[in-house]
């Protein structure tokens, strides 16, 4: 993998692990960045920064992983994710796309949409 790619999927998953972190999404997401997140819908980064924290996933999985840069400052990620809390029966699943620009030479997360998913496992 690429130095890109890998900075990239450390920054995701840190969407997971560090969701506690309101300071995480103030770093790493884009200024006007969006997430569409059903049945939440539409979730703006100034929602997030007010909002409480949520407990940080564990045993996080990113499966079946497709990362294209489609020019130097713009990386999209799709991807199946699976991740647990305490205290929840099932795990999370969906199927994730990100797009990712760089800014002032540092990756931002501009766009990320989750759709229901569930693994042959589950």
């Amino acid at each position: 993998m690429s130095k890109t790619t890998d900075n990239i999927l450390t920054i995701e998953k840190g969407f997971w692990t560090e969701a506690d972190k309101p300071g995480y999404f103030e770093q790493h997401v884009a200024d006007g960045g969006l997430s569409v997140i059903e049945p939440m819908g539409f979730i703006e980064k100034q929602e997030v920064m007010k909002s409480p924290a949520e407990k940080p996933w564990g045993k996080v999985e990113m499966l079946d992983v497709q990362v294209r840069q489609l020019t130097p400052d713009c990386v999209i990620l799709a991807y199946h994710g699976r991740g647990h809390r305490d205290g929840d029966e099932k795990p999370y699943e969906g199927s994730i796309a990100s797009t990712y620009v760089r800014i002032d030479g540092s990756w931002k997360l501009a766009l990320s949409a989750h759709q229901p998913w569930t693994s042959k496992g589950s």
